[in-house]
C-alpha cells in the first residue's frame, strides 16, 4: 500500500512538472524579460511628405532632406521669422520635437 502511494505521488508530481512547463511556453512574451537585442522592434518610420507637412503646418520652410541623427529627424529650415534654423522632428509620430537655431 505505501508503493502506490508513492507512485501516486510521483506520477502527480511529474503530471505538475509537465503542465506547469507547457504553461509556461504558452505564455506571451513581455518586452521586460527579453534581452536587448530582442526587445528591438522594427518600427516604421514616417514619410517624407509627413515631414514637410507637420513644418508647413507650423509655418517653416525646409530647404533640405530630413536626415537620420540619433533616433530622430534633423531638417535644415527657415523658421516662421525666417532665420536659418535645425528642426528635429519624431521619425515615427512626424511631431516637431524641437528647434536648434543658428
Amino acid at each position: 500500500m505505501k508503493i502506490k502511494t508513492i507512485l501516486k505521488a510521483a506520477v502527480a508530481a511529474v503530471t505538475f512538472t509537465i503542465g506547469a512547463v507547457s504553461a509556461a511556453d504558452a505564455m506571451p512574451y513581455h518586452p521586460h524579460h527579453m534581452g536587448p537585442a530582442e526587445r528591438h522592434e522594427i518600427r516604421r518610420v514616417v514619410d517624407h511628405r509627413i515631414v514637410f507637412d507637420t513644418m508647413r503646418a507650423r509655418h517653416m520652410r525646409a530647404f533640405g532632406n530630413p536626415y537620420f541623427v540619433r533616433g530622430h529627424y534633423v531638417v535644415r529650415s527657415y523658421d516662421r521669422f525666417g532665420r536659418n534654423a535645425f528642426v528635429e522632428i519624431n521619425p515615427y509620430t512626424g511631431a516637431v520635437i524641437g528647434f536648434i537655431r543658428l
